[in-house]
């Protein structure tokens, strides 16, 4: 079986069990295949924050409520008895651009699990951000962006970067797998496994591709071509280093690359310098290639319809130096992100993806009524195979330790109070 936290947090740094255990697998909410968010408690006593998960992003981000707005929903540090404010000070760069100033300080975070009470304490840095960048910064009902970049901020404390702190400290080959599903699905949310691999949702060898040491963002590796369909034929544009994410919405490339795209879709118009409508109806099937192997979504994910009943293309303009691959591509394969720790300390970081398998079943606890485990395609599935299959350069799934501790679920994180912001 695979272990699922319903809905919660659970760091990779500490997703190292036995050899053959497996990982523990999170769950994801999918909001309307715009974001996928999971619940993470914050403070003394508890607040419950839905957080919208990025592996771009280097640390966790939290919105602040707009002035004289009373909403639960949002993290409010004044009644937290254990929030801790601290004097460092800070300035990253956000998600979705531009230059968040703040400073440190700490607070204590609660995950609740669906089966079992692990615990895991460990430094993250958490930047609250004032109301006015909450709508630039977060998708609908996300009131966090919960980071799973390999670097730390700017004069962040040390150990202030989850992954890229302590993923290397603690395995040889670490991996996580992620799946991400459908709104219309039979298992419509996503899941997020720590440690391992889930082998019930993907067949066939991961093409590993590693992520380059200069690259700007986490998770960012280069793809080969993008092939589409103009007038009947197929036609390419070569590929450009992009960030890999849950966050992102589409498929941005330089301009130029897109305006070379659309200008073989029939009737399609440009609506601005980066976006394109197109036919509601149009043929547009997209194919992206990593180390040689080919993976095709269709337009289910590649024609977006607006509000008013038009369409645009998935594909975007406006990349400089870094395009970005996010959901619309991600729910058609199984990915695989990690890091390999060479004998000298040295760390290469990768991502990979596998053929998908649709899962159809989430098993629920006759108890308490959510989800204890996932099953894959048929009726039962195996556990997390802690070894898969890669091509060309990069990690192995192998079986990482994991360190459990009975500590009630209580994860210590360094949080940022941010400064009016300009994004």
């Amino acid at each position: 079986m695979i272990e699922t936290i319903d809905g919660s947090f659970a760091p990779l740094s500490f997703a190292t069990r036995a050899p053959g255990e497996g990982g523990i697998a999170v769950r994801l909410r999918n909001n309307n295949d715009f974001s996928y968010l999971a619940s993470v408690l914050m403070g003394t006593p508890p607040q419950q924050i839905q957080m919208a998960a990025s592996l771009s992003q280097n640390f966790i981000s939290v919105a602040s409520p707009p002035p004289g707005v009373n909403d639960v929903s949002f993290y409010n540090p004044s009644t937290s008895t254990s929030y801790a404010p601290g004097n460092a000070t800070a300035a990253v760069q956000a998600i979705s651009g531009g230059t968040v100033q703040g400073h440190f300080a700490g607070e204590i975070c609660a995950l609740k699990s669906a089966t079992s009470a692990l615990s895991f304490t460990y430094n993250a840095s958490v930047l609250i951000t004032d109301s006015a960048v909450t709508n630039d910064l977060y998708p609908l009902d996300a009131r966090a962006i919960l980071g799973y970049g390999v670097g730390a901020p700017t004069s962040a404390p040390a150990g202030s970067s989850l992954i890229g702190t302590f993923l290397p400290a603690n395995f040889t080959n670490a991996v996580c797998g992620i799946e991400l599903n459908h709104m219309d699905d039979p298992f419509p949310d996503g899941i997020l496994t720590m440690g391992a691999v889930d082998p019930t949702v993907f067949t066939g060898a991961f093409t590993n591709v590693i992520v380059p040491q200069d690259s700007p963002t986490s998770w960012s590796i280069p793809f080969d071509t993008l092939t589409y369909l103009a007038k009947g034929l197929n036609q390419s544009v070569p590929g450009i280093l992009s960030s890999v994410d849950i966050y992102h919405t589409g498929i941005k490339l330089t301009s130029d690359l897109a305006r070379q795209i659309y200008s073989g879709i029939q009737d399609s118009k440009p609506i601005s310098e980066t976006l394109w409508s197109i036919p509601c109806t149009s043929k547009f099937p997209l194919t992206l290639s990593f180390a040689g192997q080919s993976f095709t979504i269709y337009e289910r994910d590649t024609i977006v319809k607006q509000a008013d009943g038009s369409c645009t293309g998935v594909v975007t303009g406006g990349a400089n130096d870094i395009g970005q691959i996010g959901a619309p591509f991600l729910r058609n394969v199984y990915t695989q992100f990690g890091a390999d720790k060479a004998s000298d300390g040295s760390v290469t970081f990768s991502v990979g993806f596998a053929a998908k398998n649709l899962r159809q079943v989430t098993a629920t606890s006759s108890a308490t009524g959510k989800p204890i485990s996932t099953v894959g395609p048929t009726a039962t599935a195996p556990a997390i195979q802690s070894s898969a299959s890669t091509t060309g350069t990069g990690i192995q799934s192998s079986a990482p330790r994991m360190l459990v501790r009975n500590f009630g679920l209580v994860l210590v994180a360094v949080i940022v109070l941010v400064a009016p912001t300009v994004l």
